[in-house]
Protein backbone atom coordinates (compact mmCIF):
# COMPACT_ATOMS: atom_id res chain seq x y z
CA UNK A 1 0.00 0.00 0.00
CA UNK A 2 2.76 2.25 1.04
CA UNK A 3 4.84 1.93 -2.48
CA UNK A 4 1.12 2.31 -4.45
CA UNK A 5 0.64 5.64 -2.30
CA UNK A 6 4.63 6.84 -3.09
CA UNK A 7 4.13 6.01 -6.58
CA UNK A 8 0.92 8.33 -6.77
CA UNK A 9 1.93 11.33 -4.81
CA UNK A 10 5.25 11.35 -6.91
CA UNK A 11 3.52 11.27 -9.82
CA UNK A 12 1.23 14.46 -8.71
CA UNK A 13 4.22 16.19 -7.60
CA UNK A 14 5.37 15.58 -10.99
CA UNK A 15 2.27 17.38 -12.66
CA UNK A 16 3.25 19.99 -10.47
CA UNK A 17 0.38 19.78 -7.52
CA UNK A 18 0.91 22.02 -4.70
CA UNK A 19 2.53 20.58 -1.24
CA UNK A 20 -0.81 21.31 0.57
CA UNK A 21 -2.76 19.68 -1.92
CA UNK A 22 -0.16 16.51 -1.47
CA UNK A 23 -0.65 16.22 2.17
CA UNK A 24 -4.76 16.62 1.76
CA UNK A 25 -4.02 13.43 -0.99
CA UNK A 26 -2.08 11.45 1.45
CA UNK A 27 -4.16 12.29 4.86
CA UNK A 28 -7.43 10.99 2.52
CA UNK A 29 -5.66 7.88 1.41
CA UNK A 30 -4.34 6.86 5.11
CA UNK A 31 -7.53 7.40 6.29
CA UNK A 32 -8.83 5.13 3.64
CA UNK A 33 -6.40 2.11 4.65
CA UNK A 34 -6.89 2.90 8.45
CA UNK A 35 -10.63 1.95 7.89
CA UNK A 36 -10.16 -1.14 5.27
CA UNK A 37 -7.43 -2.59 8.02
CA UNK A 38 -8.69 -1.27 11.19
CA UNK A 39 -12.36 -1.35 10.70
CA UNK A 40 -12.71 -4.16 8.20
CA UNK A 41 -10.01 -6.26 8.92
CA UNK A 42 -8.40 -6.20 5.58
CA UNK A 43 -10.63 -8.52 3.83
CA UNK A 44 -9.74 -9.90 0.16
CA UNK A 45 -12.19 -7.64 -2.01
CA UNK A 46 -13.75 -8.21 -6.02
CA UNK A 47 -15.08 -5.33 -7.52
CA UNK A 48 -18.36 -5.16 -5.92
CA UNK A 49 -16.54 -5.60 -2.22
CA UNK A 50 -14.54 -2.36 -3.18
CA UNK A 51 -17.73 -0.51 -4.35
CA UNK A 52 -19.50 -0.87 -1.23
CA UNK A 53 -16.38 0.01 1.02
CA UNK A 54 -15.65 3.24 -0.68
CA UNK A 55 -19.59 3.96 0.03
CA UNK A 56 -18.92 2.79 3.94
CA UNK A 57 -16.02 4.65 4.23
CA UNK A 58 -17.82 7.83 2.77
CA UNK A 59 -20.66 7.24 5.31
CA UNK A 60 -17.98 7.01 8.49
CA UNK A 61 -15.56 9.86 7.40
CA UNK A 62 -19.95 11.84 7.16
CA UNK A 63 -21.19 10.72 10.38
CA UNK A 64 -17.97 9.73 11.86
CA UNK A 65 -16.63 6.12 13.44
CA UNK A 66 -16.61 5.57 16.93
CA UNK A 67 -14.33 2.69 16.95
CA UNK A 68 -11.56 4.63 14.89
CA UNK A 69 -12.33 7.83 17.29
CA UNK A 70 -13.99 9.82 14.30
CA UNK A 71 -15.98 12.34 14.57
CA UNK A 72 -18.21 14.00 12.02
CA UNK A 73 -17.20 16.00 9.13
CA UNK A 74 -18.32 18.42 6.53
CA UNK A 75 -19.92 17.24 3.31
CA UNK A 76 -17.42 19.17 1.49
CA UNK A 77 -14.57 17.23 3.71
CA UNK A 78 -16.05 13.70 3.14
CA UNK A 79 -16.14 14.58 -0.47
CA UNK A 80 -12.67 15.84 -0.62
CA UNK A 81 -12.02 12.72 0.50
CA UNK A 82 -13.62 10.49 -1.58
CA UNK A 83 -12.23 12.37 -4.50
CA UNK A 84 -9.03 11.59 -3.25
CA UNK A 85 -9.42 7.79 -2.61
CA UNK A 86 -11.29 7.48 -6.36
CA UNK A 87 -8.11 9.10 -8.37
CA UNK A 88 -5.56 7.03 -6.03
CA UNK A 89 -7.53 3.87 -7.04
CA UNK A 90 -7.98 4.96 -10.41
CA UNK A 91 -4.35 5.59 -10.51
CA UNK A 92 -3.59 1.98 -9.19
CA UNK A 93 -5.93 0.19 -11.47
CA UNK A 94 -4.14 1.83 -14.39
CA UNK A 95 -0.87 1.55 -13.67
CA UNK A 96 -0.66 -1.62 -11.31
CA UNK A 97 -3.53 -3.61 -12.50
CA UNK A 98 -5.93 -3.40 -9.51
CA UNK A 99 -9.82 -3.13 -8.83
CA UNK A 100 -10.67 0.49 -8.67
CA UNK A 101 -12.79 1.40 -6.00
CA UNK A 102 -14.70 4.08 -7.67
CA UNK A 103 -14.65 3.38 -11.46
CA UNK A 104 -16.19 5.99 -13.54
CA UNK A 105 -19.12 5.50 -16.08
CA UNK A 106 -19.74 6.92 -19.40
CA UNK A 107 -23.33 8.69 -19.01
CA UNK A 108 -24.84 11.31 -21.47
CA UNK A 109 -25.72 14.93 -20.60
CA UNK A 110 -29.51 13.97 -20.77
CA UNK A 111 -29.10 11.55 -17.61
CA UNK A 112 -27.88 14.22 -15.44
CA UNK A 113 -29.87 15.11 -12.19
CA UNK A 114 -31.30 19.23 -12.79
CA UNK A 115 -28.46 19.93 -10.26
CA UNK A 116 -25.84 18.08 -11.48
CA UNK A 117 -26.89 19.76 -15.24
CA UNK A 118 -26.76 23.66 -13.41
CA UNK A 119 -23.02 22.46 -11.97
CA UNK A 120 -21.99 20.93 -16.02
CA UNK A 121 -23.22 24.01 -17.10
CA UNK A 122 -21.86 26.70 -14.47
CA UNK A 123 -18.44 25.04 -15.34
CA UNK A 124 -18.62 24.95 -19.28
CA UNK A 125 -19.17 28.63 -18.69
CA UNK A 126 -16.73 29.43 -16.73
CA UNK A 127 -14.15 27.45 -18.79
CA UNK A 128 -14.78 30.53 -21.56
CA UNK A 129 -13.12 32.80 -19.37
CA UNK A 130 -9.69 30.37 -19.56
CA UNK A 131 -9.83 27.81 -22.06
CA UNK A 132 -7.51 29.06 -24.94
CA UNK A 133 -9.07 25.59 -27.01
CA UNK A 134 -12.86 26.08 -26.08
CA UNK A 135 -13.45 26.64 -29.51
CA UNK A 136 -12.57 22.62 -29.95
CA UNK A 137 -14.63 22.20 -27.09
CA UNK A 138 -17.35 20.91 -29.02
CA UNK A 139 -15.38 17.61 -30.37
CA UNK A 140 -14.44 16.34 -27.12
CA UNK A 141 -16.99 13.73 -25.75
CA UNK A 142 -18.18 16.15 -23.36
CA UNK A 143 -19.25 18.98 -26.08
CA UNK A 144 -20.63 15.96 -28.04
CA UNK A 145 -22.96 14.91 -24.16
CA UNK A 146 -21.20 12.40 -23.09
CA UNK A 147 -19.23 12.28 -19.22
CA UNK A 148 -17.01 9.56 -17.33
CA UNK A 149 -18.54 9.95 -13.69
CA UNK A 150 -17.50 8.30 -10.79
CA UNK A 151 -20.25 5.54 -10.04
CA UNK A 152 -20.17 6.88 -6.50
CA UNK A 153 -21.09 10.77 -6.32
CA UNK A 154 -23.27 11.40 -3.08
CA UNK A 155 -25.88 14.16 -3.23
CA UNK A 156 -24.07 17.06 -1.27
CA UNK A 157 -27.73 18.00 -0.31
CA UNK A 158 -29.23 21.57 -0.41
CA UNK A 159 -26.46 23.74 1.57
CA UNK A 160 -24.86 25.73 -1.64
CA UNK A 161 -21.28 27.41 -0.88
CA UNK A 162 -21.64 30.92 -0.34
CA UNK A 163 -19.83 33.44 -2.89
CA UNK A 164 -19.71 36.24 -0.19
CA UNK A 165 -16.05 36.65 1.87
CA UNK A 166 -15.44 37.67 5.22
CA UNK A 167 -13.09 40.49 5.19
CA UNK A 168 -11.61 42.49 8.01
CA UNK A 169 -14.52 44.76 9.85
CA UNK A 170 -13.33 48.05 7.98
CA UNK A 171 -13.96 50.57 10.68
CA UNK A 172 -10.89 49.07 12.51
CA UNK A 173 -8.35 48.86 10.23
CA UNK A 174 -6.38 51.46 11.03
CA UNK A 175 -6.85 51.39 14.59
CA UNK A 176 -5.63 47.28 14.16
CA UNK A 177 -2.27 48.73 12.29
CA UNK A 178 -1.77 51.56 15.04
CA UNK A 179 -1.78 48.71 17.43
CA UNK A 180 1.40 46.88 15.75
CA UNK A 181 4.27 47.04 18.46
CA UNK A 182 6.66 47.18 16.14
CA UNK A 183 7.57 48.79 12.90
CA UNK A 184 7.87 45.43 10.96
CA UNK A 185 4.66 44.76 11.83
CA UNK A 186 3.08 47.92 10.71
CA UNK A 187 4.76 47.11 7.62
CA UNK A 188 3.45 43.81 7.25
CA UNK A 189 -0.36 45.26 8.05
CA UNK A 190 -0.05 47.95 5.45
CA UNK A 191 0.88 44.75 2.85
CA UNK A 192 -2.09 42.52 4.05
CA UNK A 193 -4.72 45.69 3.95
CA UNK A 194 -3.56 47.92 1.07
CA UNK A 195 -1.54 46.12 -0.99
CA UNK A 196 -3.95 42.96 -0.75
CA UNK A 197 -0.85 40.28 -0.16
CA UNK A 198 -1.44 36.74 0.86
CA UNK A 199 0.61 36.73 4.56
CA UNK A 200 2.51 33.58 3.30
CA UNK A 201 3.60 35.82 0.19
CA UNK A 202 5.21 37.84 3.18
CA UNK A 203 7.73 35.22 3.70
CA UNK A 204 9.29 35.43 0.31
CA UNK A 205 10.55 38.89 -0.22
CA UNK A 206 13.90 39.37 -0.45
CA UNK A 207 15.41 42.89 1.08
CA UNK A 208 16.20 43.97 -2.32
CA UNK A 209 12.45 43.93 -3.36
CA UNK A 210 11.62 46.89 -1.81
CA UNK A 211 12.69 50.04 -3.90
CA UNK A 212 10.67 53.21 -4.55
CA UNK A 213 8.13 54.56 -7.39
CA UNK A 214 9.82 57.82 -8.14
CA UNK A 215 6.29 59.01 -10.13
CA UNK A 216 4.52 58.63 -6.87
CA UNK A 217 6.58 58.00 -4.33
CA UNK A 218 4.83 54.95 -3.51
CA UNK A 219 7.10 51.69 -2.29
CA UNK A 220 7.44 49.04 -5.30
CA UNK A 221 6.89 45.80 -3.77
CA UNK A 222 8.40 42.61 -6.36
CA UNK A 223 6.54 39.54 -5.71
CA UNK A 224 8.37 36.91 -7.19
CA UNK A 225 7.92 33.11 -7.61
CA UNK A 226 10.03 32.01 -4.80
CA UNK A 227 11.52 29.05 -7.13
CA UNK A 228 11.11 30.48 -10.45
CA UNK A 229 11.37 34.33 -10.03
CA UNK A 230 14.39 36.08 -11.96
CA UNK A 231 17.22 37.56 -10.37
CA UNK A 232 20.59 38.87 -10.80
CA UNK A 233 23.95 38.40 -8.52
CA UNK A 234 27.70 38.53 -7.99
CA UNK A 235 28.98 34.81 -7.32
CA UNK A 236 31.74 33.72 -4.45
CA UNK A 237 33.81 34.27 -7.23
CA UNK A 238 32.90 37.85 -8.61
CA UNK A 239 31.27 36.54 -11.65
CA UNK A 240 27.96 38.31 -12.43
CA UNK A 241 24.91 35.91 -12.57
CA UNK A 242 21.51 35.29 -13.85
CA UNK A 243 19.02 32.67 -12.78
CA UNK A 244 16.27 31.86 -10.74
CA UNK A 245 16.26 32.03 -7.10
CA UNK A 246 16.36 28.70 -6.34
CA UNK A 247 19.67 29.06 -7.79
CA UNK A 248 20.48 32.26 -6.23
CA UNK A 249 19.49 30.73 -3.24
CA UNK A 250 21.50 27.33 -3.37
CA UNK A 251 24.64 29.33 -4.66
CA UNK A 252 25.01 32.44 -2.64
CA UNK A 253 23.63 30.82 0.92
CA UNK A 254 23.35 27.37 0.25
CA UNK A 255 19.94 26.91 0.91
CA UNK A 256 16.52 26.09 -0.60
CA UNK A 257 13.26 27.96 -1.21
CA UNK A 258 10.89 27.76 1.60
CA UNK A 259 8.34 26.38 -0.55
CA UNK A 260 10.58 23.07 -0.86
CA UNK A 261 11.03 23.09 2.78
CA UNK A 262 9.35 20.08 4.78
CA UNK A 263 5.69 21.06 5.61
CA UNK A 264 6.07 21.10 8.91
CA UNK A 265 9.42 22.61 9.21
CA UNK A 266 9.07 26.16 10.88
CA UNK A 267 10.51 28.17 7.97
CA UNK A 268 8.11 26.34 5.57
CA UNK A 269 5.84 28.93 3.71
CA UNK A 270 3.73 28.08 1.05
CA UNK A 271 3.04 29.84 -2.15
CA UNK A 272 -0.34 30.33 -4.10
CA UNK A 273 -0.10 30.71 -7.59
CA UNK A 274 -0.79 34.05 -9.02
CA UNK A 275 -1.03 36.22 -12.15
CA UNK A 276 2.60 37.74 -13.18
CA UNK A 277 3.14 41.14 -14.03
CA UNK A 278 5.68 40.09 -16.37
CA UNK A 279 5.44 36.30 -16.92
CA UNK A 280 9.14 35.93 -18.02
CA UNK A 281 10.76 37.26 -14.77
CA UNK A 282 7.73 35.31 -12.97
CA UNK A 283 6.86 38.20 -11.34
CA UNK A 284 4.75 40.69 -10.03
CA UNK A 285 4.29 44.09 -7.85
CA UNK A 286 1.87 45.40 -4.73
CA UNK A 287 -0.48 48.02 -6.30
CA UNK A 288 -1.61 49.88 -3.36
CA UNK A 289 -5.18 50.81 -3.14
CA UNK A 290 -4.28 54.32 -1.44
CA UNK A 291 -1.41 55.62 -2.21
CA UNK A 292 -0.65 58.03 0.99
CA UNK A 293 -0.29 53.83 2.37
CA UNK A 294 2.49 53.63 -0.19
CA UNK A 295 4.09 56.21 0.54
CA UNK A 296 3.53 55.39 4.50
CA UNK A 297 5.30 51.96 3.94
CA UNK A 298 8.43 53.62 2.00
CA UNK A 299 9.00 55.77 5.60
CA UNK A 300 8.58 53.15 7.94
CA UNK A 301 10.94 51.53 5.39
CA UNK A 302 13.55 53.76 5.64
CA UNK A 303 13.07 53.23 9.92
CA UNK A 304 13.07 49.21 9.61
CA UNK A 305 16.18 49.14 7.50
CA UNK A 306 18.11 51.89 9.43
CA UNK A 307 17.50 50.09 12.88
CA UNK A 308 16.76 46.90 12.43
CA UNK A 309 17.56 44.93 8.82
CA UNK A 310 21.22 46.45 8.24
CA UNK A 311 22.47 44.97 11.37
CA UNK A 312 21.40 41.56 10.12
CA UNK A 313 24.52 39.11 8.87
CA UNK A 314 24.27 38.81 5.20
CA UNK A 315 23.60 34.86 6.68
CA UNK A 316 19.63 35.21 4.39
CA UNK A 317 18.26 37.64 1.36
CA UNK A 318 14.94 37.90 3.26
CA UNK A 319 13.53 41.07 4.56
CA UNK A 320 11.65 39.91 7.38
CA UNK A 321 12.93 39.11 10.36
CA UNK A 322 12.20 38.01 13.76
CA UNK A 323 13.61 40.71 16.24
CA UNK A 324 13.44 38.97 19.57
CA UNK A 325 15.97 36.84 21.78
CA UNK A 326 18.00 35.16 19.95
CA UNK A 327 16.53 34.24 16.83
CA UNK A 328 17.27 37.92 16.24
CA UNK A 329 18.11 38.25 12.30
CA UNK A 330 16.67 35.07 11.37
CA UNK A 331 13.77 35.03 9.08
CA UNK A 332 10.49 35.43 10.25
CA UNK A 333 8.48 32.25 10.31
CA UNK A 334 4.42 32.17 9.14
CA UNK A 335 3.75 30.80 12.73
CA UNK A 336 5.29 33.82 14.56
CA UNK A 337 3.76 36.75 11.91
CA UNK A 338 0.44 35.04 12.68
CA UNK A 339 0.58 35.02 16.67
CA UNK A 340 1.61 38.71 15.97
CA UNK A 341 -1.73 39.16 13.94
CA UNK A 342 -3.83 38.09 16.89
CA UNK A 343 -2.23 39.63 19.71
CA UNK A 344 -2.59 42.63 18.18
CA UNK A 345 -6.42 42.13 17.42
CA UNK A 346 -5.97 41.68 21.17
CA UNK A 347 -5.14 45.55 21.68
CA UNK A 348 -7.26 46.71 19.30
CA UNK A 349 -10.24 45.35 20.94
CA UNK A 350 -11.01 42.88 18.40
CA UNK A 351 -12.77 40.00 19.53
CA UNK A 352 -11.10 36.57 17.94
CA UNK A 353 -12.40 34.67 16.55
CA UNK A 354 -14.78 36.72 14.71
CA UNK A 355 -15.49 37.71 10.64
CA UNK A 356 -12.85 38.97 8.73
CA UNK A 357 -10.46 39.01 12.11
CA UNK A 358 -7.81 37.02 10.53
CA UNK A 359 -4.68 37.56 8.45
CA UNK A 360 -6.59 36.53 5.37
CA UNK A 361 -9.42 38.83 6.10
CA UNK A 362 -6.93 41.70 5.51
CA UNK A 363 -6.50 40.61 1.93
CA UNK A 364 -10.19 40.09 1.49
CA UNK A 365 -10.54 43.70 2.80
CA UNK A 366 -8.53 45.00 0.11
CA UNK A 367 -10.76 43.24 -2.56
CA UNK A 368 -14.28 44.86 -1.18
CA UNK A 369 -12.17 48.49 -0.58
CA UNK A 370 -11.24 47.67 -4.31
CA UNK A 371 -14.49 46.71 -5.77
CA UNK A 372 -17.01 48.45 -3.51
CA UNK A 373 -15.47 51.96 -2.75
CA UNK A 374 -13.20 52.63 -5.64
CA UNK A 375 -15.49 51.01 -7.89
CA UNK A 376 -12.73 49.63 -10.09
CA UNK A 377 -13.39 47.12 -13.22
CA UNK A 378 -13.29 43.80 -11.99
CA UNK A 379 -10.47 43.55 -14.60
CA UNK A 380 -8.22 45.40 -13.17
CA UNK A 381 -8.81 44.37 -9.45
CA UNK A 382 -8.37 40.76 -10.81
CA UNK A 383 -4.92 42.25 -11.95
CA UNK A 384 -4.24 44.15 -9.13
CA UNK A 385 -4.70 41.24 -6.70
CA UNK A 386 -2.66 39.00 -8.76
CA UNK A 387 -6.06 36.06 -9.33
CA UNK A 388 -5.25 33.24 -11.94
CA UNK A 389 -8.89 33.38 -12.74
CA UNK A 390 -11.49 36.06 -12.81
CA UNK A 391 -13.96 34.48 -10.81
CA UNK A 392 -12.16 34.89 -7.94
CA UNK A 393 -12.12 38.39 -7.98
CA UNK A 394 -16.09 38.47 -8.69
CA UNK A 395 -17.06 37.74 -5.18
CA UNK A 396 -15.86 40.92 -3.80
CA UNK A 397 -18.83 42.61 -6.42
CA UNK A 398 -21.92 42.19 -4.37
CA UNK A 399 -23.78 44.81 -2.53
CA UNK A 400 -22.55 46.13 0.84
CA UNK A 401 -25.26 46.72 3.22
CA UNK A 402 -23.14 49.51 4.76
CA UNK A 403 -22.31 51.05 1.44
CA UNK A 404 -25.45 51.16 0.25
CA UNK A 405 -27.22 52.58 3.57
CA UNK A 406 -24.23 55.43 3.09
CA UNK A 407 -24.84 55.97 -0.44
CA UNK A 408 -28.91 56.56 0.23
CA UNK A 409 -28.26 58.88 2.53
CA UNK A 410 -26.12 60.72 0.34
CA UNK A 411 -28.65 60.48 -2.50
CA UNK A 412 -31.77 61.91 0.30
CA UNK A 413 -29.22 64.43 1.36
CA UNK A 414 -28.78 65.72 -2.92
CA UNK A 415 -32.44 65.24 -3.32
CA UNK A 416 -33.09 67.53 0.13
CA UNK A 417 -30.97 70.21 -1.59
CA UNK A 418 -32.93 70.42 -4.91
CA UNK A 419 -36.35 69.39 -3.25
CA UNK A 420 -39.45 70.63 -5.03
CA UNK A 421 -41.48 73.51 -3.14
CA UNK A 422 -44.31 71.02 -2.97
CA UNK A 423 -42.54 68.42 -0.80
CA UNK A 424 -40.81 70.90 1.59
CA UNK A 425 -43.63 71.25 4.58
CA UNK A 426 -43.75 67.66 5.56
CA UNK A 427 -44.09 69.13 9.45
CA UNK A 428 -48.37 68.84 8.86
CA UNK A 429 -48.09 65.11 8.16
CA UNK A 430 -47.28 64.68 11.68
CA UNK A 431 -50.37 66.64 13.20
CA UNK A 432 -53.77 65.39 13.48
CA UNK A 433 -55.28 69.20 12.78
CA UNK A 434 -57.91 68.57 9.86
CA UNK A 435 -57.92 65.04 9.90
CA UNK A 436 -61.12 62.77 9.93
CA UNK A 437 -61.85 59.36 10.99
CA UNK A 438 -63.88 56.83 9.59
Amino acid sequence: MSVFAASFLRNLLFVGTEPATLIKHAKSIGLFYDYYLLEKGAPTLDERGMALLVKQFYEARRNGCLSLGWSPVKVTTAHNDLRHVTDFSSFCATNFGHVEANPAEEILLSQLSGKEFNLWLARASARKKWDLLFHAYGATEEGRGKMRKPSFRPERGKAQRTRSVKYFPPEHVLNFIAHARSVRDRLCWLLLFFGGLRISELMHIFTRDITVNTDDGTARVVIAHPEDGRIDWVDASGKRRNGNRAAFLLDKYNTIPRTQLPHRYPLHAGWKGMLMDDARRAESVVYWSDPSMGRLFLELHKEYMRTVRLGVADDHPYYFVAQRGDAFGEPLKLSGLTKQFYRCADRAGLPTPSDGVNPHGGRHFYGYYTATWLRLSKERVQKMMHHAQLSSTEVYYTIDSAVLRTELAQAHQRMTESMPAFLQNKQHLLSDEGGEYE
